[in-house]
């Protein structure tokens, strides 16, 4: 029997999918796995993850058609119908949509080919960044229909789970955090090997997507006015702002950059930094709640942090004290917050953040996701 998975991503860098379809194939639930993901010019059509797992890119004939809402339209059925003949062709058990905009797909594999659907939604859906309007009642509207004929639902944080439940009268999700695998962690040194960064500068790793509601700027202008050179930031990620950050590199020689690296190594360079910082801004309710994974990965290379007061993600640091809260989100906020880490010693916040990663790693999360697995296929 065939688990697939659909994603509305180019499946570059998912490294939460991958550690799901890793240990439902280590687990052996399915015999096969097979990832469905949009295609790109510079990507292979297929793919092996491993002897049993693959993805498979659907090239869209349609995707150089404009980006507005008709011609999208056009692009969602043919993804569709790409998507049902490989469901078709295997002997497919489980489906796991991982989007919202692909749950009424999930539906329709349910009725057409009797698959149990397992809705994997990756942040808040219906209260992400951007979403309002008209788009917004579209999709809590299509959420709340849909939602019901889920076999599985998980999600990613406590407090989304308890949304859900509330919202949707439904059983609780279950609640699978996007943590790294357990590691013990050295202190290494790939930024100040690869940026020339001196060894007595203190280094300050924003790691992820460069794109707005994720504190970019804020950290950018913050560096920009810091009158010394004893503190430096690196940006490792890509996204829409990541022109932006390397022109402020040019510019400004405590700034830094470093494209995104593989899955694999990136605890190895988040190691290679002295402090992780995540200002999340407060644009809606799905980053209020959000735990972000560069939170668990900064903490798994035991690094201190400086976060905002996004609920879920400000407990963490305040349970596990492995950092410091903002107080208010500005420019002279986040200045103090490095100039108190930057003075203090680290090693109390160090051990503290590993701590936290341990009691949080994928070795957890599995646990909760795999006996889920196990219920919904008995039934």
């Amino acid at each position: 029997m065939t688990n697939v998975h659909i994603t509305l991503t180019e499946f570059r860098n998912e490294s939460r999918l991958l550690k799901e379809v890793f240990s439902l194939e280590e687990e052996g639930l399915f015999d096969s796995f097979i990832v469905i993901s949009l295609g790109s010019d510079d990507l292979e059509r297929k793919e092996h993850l491993t002897a049993r797992a693959r993805v498979e890119r659907a090239f869209l004939f349609s995707r150089k058609l404009p980006k507005n809402s008709f011609f999208q339209v056009i692009k969602y059925f043919e993804f569709m119908a790409k998507c049902i003949l490989v469901v078709k062709k295997e002997k497919t058990e489980v489906v796991n949509v991982h989007t919202l905009a692909l749950l009424p797909l999930g539906w329709l594999f349910k009725k057409l080919f009797k698959v149990k659907l397992v809705y994997d939604a990756h942040e808040l859906e219906t209260e992400k960044n951007g979403l309002h309007g008209v788009r917004q009642r579209i999709s809590k509207r299509l959420e709340a229909i849909f939602i019901r004929y889920c076999d599985l639902v998980i999600v990613v944080g406590e407090r989304i789970a308890d949304w859900y439940a509330e919202t949707y009268k439904i059983d609780r999700p279950l609640v699978v955090k996007n943590a790294p695998k357990r590691r013990f962690l050295g202190k290494k040194n790939l930024f100040r090997e690869r940026l020339g960064i001196l060894p007595e500068q203190k280094i300050v790793l924003y790691q992820g997507g460069l794109s707005r509601g994720r504190g970019v700027q804020l950290i950018l202008d913050a560096f920009k006015v810091r009158p010394k050179n004893d503190v430096v930031a690196v940006f490792m990620g890509y996204g829409d702002l990541a022109d932006q950050v390397k022109e402020a590199a040019k510019s400004h020689t405590n700034i830094f950059y470093l494209p995104a690296v593989p899955p694999d190594v990136v605890l190895e360079y988040t190691a290679s930094a002295d402090i992780g910082i995540s200002l999340i801004e407060n644009t809606c309710l799905s980053y209020y709640y959000c735990l972000p994974n560069k939170l668990f990965e900064y903490s798994m290379a035991g690094l201190p942090v400086i976060v905002s007061a996004m609920k879920e993600m400000a407990d963490a640091v305040k349970e596990f004290d492995f950092g410091v809260v903002l107080s208010e989100y500005s420019i002279s906020a986040v200045n103090e917050a490095i100039d108190h880490l930057a003075d203090y010693d680290l090693s109390p916040y160090s051990r503290n953040a590993h701590q936290f990663a341990i009691a949080n790693a994928w070795e957890e999360q599995e646990k909760v996701m795999l006996e889920g697995y196990r219920r919904m296929l008995k039934k």
